[in-house]
């Protein structure tokens, strides 16, 4: 007897908040495909370079690849760890290193954005072109794909181990220990595997978290080949996993942004504040909360999809098997009902075996 579906809902928003709040994900997970990487940037762009981005999404019309959107976080986060450390770091070997580093990132993030940006072989260069990607609704500019690349460089990512030198060499040497232990026991490879760090995804908080998981589920659904058969026409015509997630991307955002300025205004005040202002912020915050509860709605719909797709499929394969199984029978029913003729075959044979031996002795 299947569960009271309000209950189910409850349920799943609860471990989606649950999973938000602690900023973390059991197990590893695979980077964002490129697609949700640039889904999830839309809500990072004005409306203008969204319509546009989304139009040429539904036209065929390619972005530039760069060897994984996601792969763009992590050397974000690394320049900015740099920073913060030239910033407070004294003369020495150690900056000096540091310096290195950052002029290599710096230039291989400006390689990146310049592929981006310049592809003369995805966006319209000549007169002609540009007047027709216009007039298509296609056409983006180059500060508009500007815009874009730097959102995809906050696509949601898990932190790993770390930016800095310290956390990267831990994370090498538990993947080391991890593969010694391996063959030897296997409890001991996932102590070494948690010690490193690398057993869950974490993230820097609730809204990469919430983020990092909706693309997920997007993922999940467009990758699962059922999704794409007539078993699921009718919930194609109802959802669109794409716009589901730019509207997720445009609501955490929004709600990053204003959470990061009510911060910022309550440490702006300091010892200064008052109870009125300290009201006054907390009341904003309260505002922001049936939003939140809304956007964790949406992403535990989208996880409810991902398991009834995980569930279709487990039946389509049984229904696979057991047409198979049919067939399989079948072929065995009529090799059986065909053993007469080879029983007469056979003696025929044997018959003509005895003549032979008859005539030649």
């Amino acid at each position: 007897m299947p569960g009271d579906p309000t209950d189910d809902r409850a349920r799943r928003a609860d471990t989606v908040r649950r999973i938000a709040e602690s900023a973390r994900i059991d197990a590893v997970h695979e980077p964002l495909s490129d697609r949700a990487a640039l889904l999830y940037a839309l809500g990072r762009v004005d409306d203008t370079v969204r319509s546009v981005a989304l139009a040429r999404l539904r036209a065929g019309r390619r972005f530039p690849a760069i060897g994984g959107f996601a792969a763009l976080r992590p050397l974000v986060r690394e320049l900015d760890w740099i920073e913060e450390r030239l910033s407070h770091g004294r003369a020495g070997p150690t900056r000096v290193a540091l310096t290195q580093r950052k002029a290599l990132l710096s230039r291989r993030l400006g390689g990146l954005r310049t592929r981006f940006v310049m592809s003369s072989a995805h966006y319209a260069t000549g007169v002609r072109a540009i007047r027709r990607d216009r007039r298509d609704g296609l056409h983006l500019d180059v500060d508009q794909r500007t815009a874009l690349f730097e959102a995809l460089c906050h696509t949601p990512a898990p932190l790993g181990a770390g930016p800095g030198p310290l956390g990267r060499a831990r994370e090498i040497i538990g993947g080391l220990a991890a593969d010694r232990l391996e063959p030897v026991h296997e409890r001991g490879a996932a102590l070494a595997r948690s010690v490193a760090g690398t057993d869950v995804d974490r993230f820097t908080d609730r809204y990469e978290t919430i983020g990092f998981l909706a693309g997920t589920y997007h993922d999940r659904i467009l990758g699962a080949r059922i999704w794409h058969t007539d078993l699921f026409a009718v919930a194609r015509a109802q959802l669109d996993p794409g716009l589901e997630l730019v509207g997720i991307a445009v609501d955490v955002v929004a709600l990053a942004t204003l959470d990061a300025d009510l911060t910022a205004a309550f440490e702006a005040q300091g010892d200064a504040i008052d109870d009125e202002g300290r009201r006054e912020i907390l009341r904003r915050r309260g505002d922001l909360i049936p939003v939140w509860d809304q956007v964790i709605d949406r992403v535990a719909a989208l996880s409810r999809v991902v398991d009834e797709i995980a569930v279709a499929e487990v039946e389509h394969r049984s229904l696979d098997v057991l047409a198979q199984t049919a067939g399989l029978d079948r072929r065995i029913e009529d090799l059986l009902g065909r053993s007469g003729d080879r029983e007469i075959s056979a003696d025929n044979t044997h018959s003509v075996s005895d003549q032979i031996s008859r005539d030649q002795w």
